[in-house]
């Protein structure tokens, strides 16, 4: 069997393509969701975040923190307006957090039922860490203070519940204005 030149090429040319395609092809999936510059996240500890910040805030009829994308808010924020020592703890705190929820669990938090998910989140934050869970506690109500404000932040909240008027808005005249004869 014999190959022209133009059999060839087009040979030569695949060839090309595929090897360039091929790296993209074989990435590691495991990214985090967001590019950090201060700290470092695992997979593991982003669905942690991301399952903490949906227990606080569900989907209901309204969207959820993850359909608001708050755990993307969480990381960034952290990871801008956090001092390094801050972020240390945070990250510190959420481990030791994982740990307490697979102890009570003896399964971890993100595979946890959501009734126990409520528990264990009411009663830390309703505790005040006399039993030495006091960065735990200090964890999650950074937690709920990040989420909430990611919420009232969010394009949904911003445009469907409470909705911004740039200022200076509409005008409310507080005197009616009669016909004159």
């Amino acid at each position: 069997m014999t190959t022209t030149r133009r059999d060839t090429l087009k040979l030569c040319l695949l060839m090309a393509v595929g090897t360039a395609i091929l790296p993209a092809c074989m990435q590691d999936k495991k990214k985090p969701s967001v590019a950090l510059k201060n700290f470092h996240l695992e997979e593991e500890e982003e669905q942690l975040l991301a399952e903490i910040s949906e227990t606080i805030l569900p989907a209901t009829n309204t969207p959820g923190a993850k359909d608001a994308l708050i755990p993307a808010f969480v990381l960034i924020m952290l990871d801008d307006l956090y001092t390094k020592e801050e972020q240390q703890q945070f990250v510190k705190s959420m481990r030791d957090f994982a740990k307490l929820a697979r102890k009570n669990f003896d399964k971890p938090f993100t595979h946890a039922t959501a009734p126990q998910r409520e528990e264990l989140l009411s009663t830390l934050l309703s505790s005040t860490g006399k039993d030495g869970s006091e960065s735990i506690t200090a964890f999650v109500t950074t937690m709920k203070k990040l989420t909430v404000q990611g919420y009232t932040f969010s394009r949904y909240y911003l445009t469907k519940v409470r909705v911004y008027e740039l200022v200076p808005g509409r005008f409310h005249g507080c005197v009616p204005v009669a016909a004159q004869s």
